[in-house]
Protein backbone atom coordinates (compact mmCIF):
# COMPACT_ATOMS: atom_id res chain seq x y z
CA UNK A 1 0.00 0.00 0.00
CA UNK A 2 1.48 3.35 -1.01
CA UNK A 3 0.99 6.35 1.23
CA UNK A 4 0.79 9.75 -0.42
CA UNK A 5 2.76 11.33 2.42
CA UNK A 6 5.56 8.77 2.29
CA UNK A 7 6.52 8.14 -1.32
CA UNK A 8 9.90 8.43 -2.97
CA UNK A 9 10.35 11.19 -5.50
CA UNK A 10 12.21 10.26 -8.66
CA UNK A 11 13.82 12.93 -10.85
CA UNK A 12 11.28 15.62 -9.95
CA UNK A 13 13.46 18.58 -10.79
CA UNK A 14 15.12 19.58 -14.02
CA UNK A 15 18.62 20.33 -12.82
CA UNK A 16 20.39 21.12 -16.06
CA UNK A 17 24.09 22.03 -15.87
CA UNK A 18 25.42 22.53 -12.37
CA UNK A 19 27.22 25.77 -11.66
CA UNK A 20 30.06 26.06 -9.18
CA UNK A 21 27.48 27.17 -6.59
CA UNK A 22 25.37 24.06 -7.31
CA UNK A 23 28.39 21.82 -6.80
CA UNK A 24 29.24 23.61 -3.57
CA UNK A 25 25.70 23.30 -2.21
CA UNK A 26 25.59 19.60 -3.07
CA UNK A 27 28.52 18.86 -0.80
CA UNK A 28 27.39 20.61 2.38
CA UNK A 29 25.08 17.89 3.79
CA UNK A 30 26.46 14.75 5.43
CA UNK A 31 24.28 11.86 6.58
CA UNK A 32 25.78 9.85 9.45
CA UNK A 33 24.21 6.42 9.94
CA UNK A 34 24.82 5.07 13.46
CA UNK A 35 24.14 1.47 14.49
CA UNK A 36 22.22 -1.17 12.57
CA UNK A 37 19.03 0.84 11.97
CA UNK A 38 20.93 4.00 11.05
CA UNK A 39 23.19 2.13 8.64
CA UNK A 40 20.26 0.36 6.96
CA UNK A 41 18.52 3.70 6.44
CA UNK A 42 21.73 5.34 5.18
CA UNK A 43 22.22 2.45 2.74
CA UNK A 44 18.78 3.16 1.24
CA UNK A 45 19.59 6.85 0.93
CA UNK A 46 22.94 6.09 -0.66
CA UNK A 47 21.18 4.50 -3.65
CA UNK A 48 18.36 7.05 -3.92
CA UNK A 49 19.94 10.41 -3.02
CA UNK A 50 23.21 10.68 -4.88
CA UNK A 51 24.30 14.21 -4.02
CA UNK A 52 24.73 13.84 -0.26
CA UNK A 53 27.88 12.62 1.48
CA UNK A 54 27.55 9.60 3.78
CA UNK A 55 29.34 8.10 6.77
CA UNK A 56 28.40 4.94 8.70
CA UNK A 57 29.51 4.04 12.21
CA UNK A 58 28.96 0.88 14.21
CA UNK A 59 30.58 -1.35 16.80
CA UNK A 60 29.77 -4.34 14.57
CA UNK A 61 32.42 -4.72 11.84
CA UNK A 62 30.22 -7.15 9.92
CA UNK A 63 27.44 -4.56 9.68
CA UNK A 64 29.94 -2.02 8.38
CA UNK A 65 31.44 -4.40 5.84
CA UNK A 66 28.02 -5.05 4.28
CA UNK A 67 27.39 -1.35 3.71
CA UNK A 68 28.07 0.08 0.23
CA UNK A 69 29.07 3.37 1.86
CA UNK A 70 32.88 3.73 1.70
CA UNK A 71 33.31 6.09 4.70
CA UNK A 72 33.12 3.79 7.75
CA UNK A 73 34.15 4.08 11.38
CA UNK A 74 34.35 1.07 13.70
CA UNK A 75 33.22 2.29 17.13
CA UNK A 76 34.47 1.00 20.44
CA UNK A 77 31.65 1.84 22.82
CA UNK A 78 31.67 1.25 26.55
CA UNK A 79 29.08 -1.22 27.79
CA UNK A 80 26.69 -1.21 30.69
CA UNK A 81 23.90 1.04 31.92
CA UNK A 82 23.74 4.49 30.31
CA UNK A 83 26.98 4.03 28.35
CA UNK A 84 27.39 7.00 26.04
CA UNK A 85 31.12 7.07 25.27
CA UNK A 86 33.31 6.51 22.26
CA UNK A 87 37.07 6.42 22.30
CA UNK A 88 39.29 9.44 21.68
CA UNK A 89 40.45 7.77 18.47
CA UNK A 90 36.82 7.48 17.36
CA UNK A 91 36.19 11.13 18.14
CA UNK A 92 39.25 12.17 16.15
CA UNK A 93 38.08 10.08 13.17
CA UNK A 94 34.60 11.64 13.33
CA UNK A 95 35.99 15.17 13.51
CA UNK A 96 38.21 14.39 10.51
CA UNK A 97 35.21 13.19 8.49
CA UNK A 98 33.34 16.39 9.31
CA UNK A 99 36.27 18.70 8.57
CA UNK A 100 35.50 19.23 4.91
CA UNK A 101 32.78 21.33 3.32
CA UNK A 102 30.08 19.95 5.62
CA UNK A 103 27.69 22.53 7.03
CA UNK A 104 24.83 20.24 8.03
CA UNK A 105 25.18 16.88 9.79
CA UNK A 106 22.17 14.55 9.86
CA UNK A 107 22.60 11.77 12.42
CA UNK A 108 20.30 8.83 11.67
CA UNK A 109 19.76 6.03 14.20
CA UNK A 110 17.27 3.55 15.55
CA UNK A 111 16.74 4.10 19.27
CA UNK A 112 16.29 1.24 21.73
CA UNK A 113 19.29 -0.92 20.85
CA UNK A 114 22.90 -0.48 21.93
CA UNK A 115 25.11 1.34 19.44
CA UNK A 116 22.54 3.74 18.03
CA UNK A 117 21.12 4.65 21.43
CA UNK A 118 24.51 5.05 23.12
CA UNK A 119 26.73 6.47 20.38
CA UNK A 120 24.38 8.72 18.37
CA UNK A 121 24.14 11.41 21.11
CA UNK A 122 27.95 11.49 21.35
CA UNK A 123 28.33 11.88 17.59
CA UNK A 124 25.69 14.62 17.65
CA UNK A 125 27.66 16.43 20.35
CA UNK A 126 30.83 16.25 18.27
CA UNK A 127 29.05 17.65 15.20
CA UNK A 128 27.48 20.43 17.25
CA UNK A 129 30.84 21.35 18.76
CA UNK A 130 32.16 21.63 15.20
CA UNK A 131 29.54 24.39 14.67
CA UNK A 132 27.52 22.36 12.17
CA UNK A 133 23.76 22.53 11.85
CA UNK A 134 23.12 19.27 13.69
CA UNK A 135 19.95 17.29 13.03
CA UNK A 136 18.93 13.99 14.60
CA UNK A 137 16.47 11.65 12.86
CA UNK A 138 15.63 8.65 15.03
CA UNK A 139 12.99 5.98 15.57
CA UNK A 140 11.03 4.67 18.55
CA UNK A 141 10.58 0.86 18.44
CA UNK A 142 7.36 -0.89 17.49
CA UNK A 143 5.12 -1.78 20.43
CA UNK A 144 5.72 -5.49 19.88
CA UNK A 145 9.42 -4.93 20.69
CA UNK A 146 8.50 -4.36 24.32
CA UNK A 147 8.16 -1.65 26.94
CA UNK A 148 11.75 -1.85 28.16
CA UNK A 149 13.15 -1.24 24.70
CA UNK A 150 10.79 1.72 24.22
CA UNK A 151 11.89 3.20 27.56
CA UNK A 152 15.52 2.77 26.54
CA UNK A 153 14.74 4.49 23.24
CA UNK A 154 13.12 7.44 25.02
CA UNK A 155 16.21 7.81 27.20
CA UNK A 156 18.38 7.81 24.07
CA UNK A 157 16.11 10.44 22.51
CA UNK A 158 16.62 12.69 25.51
CA UNK A 159 20.36 12.28 25.04
CA UNK A 160 20.00 13.30 21.40
CA UNK A 161 17.80 16.26 22.25
CA UNK A 162 20.57 17.82 24.35
CA UNK A 163 23.07 17.68 21.48
CA UNK A 164 21.17 18.65 18.32
CA UNK A 165 19.60 21.74 16.85
CA UNK A 166 16.58 19.82 15.62
CA UNK A 167 15.25 16.36 16.42
CA UNK A 168 12.95 14.33 14.17
CA UNK A 169 11.39 11.30 15.88
CA UNK A 170 9.55 8.60 13.95
CA UNK A 171 7.32 6.42 16.12
CA UNK A 172 7.47 3.10 14.28
CA UNK A 173 4.05 2.17 15.63
CA UNK A 174 2.60 4.90 13.38
CA UNK A 175 3.74 2.85 10.39
CA UNK A 176 1.18 0.17 11.27
CA UNK A 177 -1.49 2.84 10.74
CA UNK A 178 0.01 4.21 7.53
CA UNK A 179 0.53 0.74 6.05
CA UNK A 180 -2.40 -1.38 7.22
CA UNK A 181 -1.10 -4.47 5.40
CA UNK A 182 2.41 -4.21 6.87
CA UNK A 183 3.71 -7.64 7.90
CA UNK A 184 6.34 -8.41 10.50
CA UNK A 185 8.97 -9.32 7.91
CA UNK A 186 8.77 -5.91 6.22
CA UNK A 187 8.17 -3.75 9.30
CA UNK A 188 11.83 -2.88 9.92
CA UNK A 189 12.49 -2.23 6.23
CA UNK A 190 9.60 0.22 6.22
CA UNK A 191 11.02 1.95 9.32
CA UNK A 192 14.39 2.34 7.55
CA UNK A 193 12.64 3.63 4.44
CA UNK A 194 10.72 6.20 6.48
CA UNK A 195 13.96 7.60 7.90
CA UNK A 196 15.29 7.84 4.34
CA UNK A 197 12.16 9.66 3.16
CA UNK A 198 12.49 12.27 5.92
CA UNK A 199 16.06 12.98 4.82
CA UNK A 200 15.01 13.07 1.18
CA UNK A 201 12.31 15.63 1.92
CA UNK A 202 14.79 17.89 3.73
CA UNK A 203 17.20 17.50 0.81
CA UNK A 204 14.48 18.51 -1.64
CA UNK A 205 14.03 21.78 0.21
CA UNK A 206 17.75 22.49 -0.03
CA UNK A 207 18.50 21.30 -3.56
CA UNK A 208 15.47 21.90 -5.77
CA UNK A 209 16.09 23.85 -8.96
CA UNK A 210 13.79 26.71 -10.07
CA UNK A 211 13.71 27.68 -6.43
CA UNK A 212 11.96 30.86 -5.30
CA UNK A 213 12.79 32.26 -1.88
CA UNK A 214 14.08 29.01 -0.30
CA UNK A 215 17.71 27.97 0.14
CA UNK A 216 19.98 26.30 2.69
CA UNK A 217 20.05 29.39 4.88
CA UNK A 218 16.26 29.19 5.23
CA UNK A 219 16.52 25.52 6.21
CA UNK A 220 19.22 26.44 8.72
CA UNK A 221 17.11 29.26 10.13
CA UNK A 222 14.11 26.95 10.55
CA UNK A 223 16.05 24.16 12.26
CA UNK A 224 18.72 26.07 14.24
CA UNK A 225 17.81 25.61 17.92
CA UNK A 226 14.51 24.32 16.58
CA UNK A 227 13.97 21.44 19.00
CA UNK A 228 11.28 18.94 18.08
CA UNK A 229 10.83 19.03 14.30
CA UNK A 230 9.13 17.20 11.45
CA UNK A 231 8.86 17.32 7.68
CA UNK A 232 5.69 16.22 5.92
CA UNK A 233 3.92 16.70 2.60
CA UNK A 234 0.49 16.86 0.99
CA UNK A 235 -1.08 16.76 -2.47
CA UNK A 236 -4.25 18.16 -4.01
CA UNK A 237 -5.91 19.03 -7.33
CA UNK A 238 -8.92 21.03 -8.42
CA UNK A 239 -10.58 23.88 -6.58
CA UNK A 240 -8.96 25.15 -3.37
CA UNK A 241 -6.00 22.87 -4.04
CA UNK A 242 -3.63 25.01 -1.94
CA UNK A 243 -5.85 24.64 1.12
CA UNK A 244 -6.47 20.95 0.45
CA UNK A 245 -2.76 20.23 0.00
CA UNK A 246 -1.97 21.94 3.31
CA UNK A 247 -4.77 20.07 5.07
CA UNK A 248 -3.48 16.82 3.58
CA UNK A 249 0.05 17.59 4.82
CA UNK A 250 -1.04 18.40 8.36
CA UNK A 251 -3.03 15.16 8.53
CA UNK A 252 0.19 13.16 8.11
CA UNK A 253 0.29 10.14 10.47
CA UNK A 254 3.85 11.16 11.31
CA UNK A 255 2.31 13.97 13.38
CA UNK A 256 0.35 11.57 15.57
CA UNK A 257 2.33 12.42 18.73
CA UNK A 258 2.72 16.10 17.82
CA UNK A 259 0.63 19.11 18.77
CA UNK A 260 0.43 20.23 15.16
CA UNK A 261 -0.60 23.77 16.08
CA UNK A 262 2.35 24.38 18.41
CA UNK A 263 5.28 24.87 15.99
CA UNK A 264 7.46 27.96 16.36
CA UNK A 265 9.06 28.10 12.88
CA UNK A 266 7.94 26.68 9.57
CA UNK A 267 8.96 26.73 5.94
CA UNK A 268 6.70 25.40 3.22
CA UNK A 269 7.42 24.92 -0.44
CA UNK A 270 4.72 24.55 -3.09
CA UNK A 271 5.60 22.44 -6.12
CA UNK A 272 3.62 22.60 -9.35
CA UNK A 273 3.91 21.73 -13.03
CA UNK A 274 4.73 24.91 -15.00
CA UNK A 275 3.44 23.25 -18.19
CA UNK A 276 0.04 22.39 -16.72
CA UNK A 277 -3.14 23.71 -18.29
CA UNK A 278 -3.98 24.85 -14.77
CA UNK A 279 -0.93 26.92 -13.73
CA UNK A 280 -0.56 28.06 -10.16
CA UNK A 281 -2.15 31.48 -9.78
CA UNK A 282 -1.08 34.11 -7.30
CA UNK A 283 -4.73 34.40 -6.33
CA UNK A 284 -4.58 30.79 -5.12
CA UNK A 285 -1.73 31.67 -2.79
CA UNK A 286 -4.16 33.84 -0.82
CA UNK A 287 -5.39 30.54 0.59
CA UNK A 288 -2.10 30.25 2.50
CA UNK A 289 -2.93 33.24 4.65
CA UNK A 290 -6.40 31.89 5.40
CA UNK A 291 -4.98 28.49 6.36
CA UNK A 292 -2.35 30.03 8.61
CA UNK A 293 -5.09 31.66 10.71
CA UNK A 294 -5.29 28.24 12.45
CA UNK A 295 -1.85 28.73 13.96
CA UNK A 296 -0.04 31.02 16.36
CA UNK A 297 0.20 34.44 14.67
CA UNK A 298 3.71 34.85 16.14
CA UNK A 299 5.00 31.71 14.39
CA UNK A 300 7.78 32.36 11.88
CA UNK A 301 6.76 31.21 8.38
CA UNK A 302 8.83 31.11 5.18
CA UNK A 303 7.42 29.91 1.87
CA UNK A 304 8.70 29.29 -1.63
CA UNK A 305 7.86 27.79 -5.02
CA UNK A 306 9.44 25.09 -7.17
CA UNK A 307 8.65 23.28 -10.44
CA UNK A 308 7.83 19.58 -10.70
CA UNK A 309 6.63 18.44 -14.12
CA UNK A 310 5.66 14.99 -12.82
CA UNK A 311 2.76 16.47 -10.87
CA UNK A 312 0.65 17.19 -13.99
CA UNK A 313 -2.31 19.20 -12.61
CA UNK A 314 -1.64 18.41 -8.97
CA UNK A 315 -0.09 20.68 -6.38
CA UNK A 316 2.34 19.43 -3.75
CA UNK A 317 3.42 21.14 -0.55
CA UNK A 318 6.44 20.16 1.59
CA UNK A 319 6.33 21.50 5.15
CA UNK A 320 9.36 21.69 7.45
CA UNK A 321 8.45 22.84 10.95
CA UNK A 322 10.26 23.07 14.29
CA UNK A 323 9.49 23.88 17.91
CA UNK A 324 6.62 21.40 18.36
CA UNK A 325 5.18 20.17 21.64
CA UNK A 326 5.11 16.38 21.53
CA UNK A 327 4.19 13.35 23.66
CA UNK A 328 5.52 9.87 22.82
CA UNK A 329 3.91 6.56 23.68
CA UNK A 330 2.46 7.85 26.95
CA UNK A 331 -0.07 5.05 26.92
CA UNK A 332 2.79 2.50 26.83
CA UNK A 333 5.49 3.83 29.11
CA UNK A 334 3.30 5.73 31.57
CA UNK A 335 5.06 9.04 31.06
CA UNK A 336 5.04 12.02 28.73
CA UNK A 337 8.24 13.15 27.10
Amino acid sequence: MEDKNLSYIASEFELGDMSTLDQYQRSIVKVIGVGGGGINAANQMFFHIKDINYVVLDSDSQQLNHSPIPNRVLLETTHGHNAHHVTEENEAAIISLLSDNTRMAIIVAGMGGDTGTNAAPVIARIAHEESLLTVGIVTIPFQFEGTQKIKKALAGIEGMRKNVDALFVIDNQCLTEIYSDLDHANAFNKADETLAIVVESIWELISAYYRTCIDFNDVRYTLHKGGQSMVFSGYAAGERRVTKALEDAFESPLLKDYDKYSFKKMMMTFLYNPDSELPLLMEEMNEVQAFMSNFDPDADVIWGLAHDKTLKDKLKVIVLASGFNVSYNSQIVGTNK
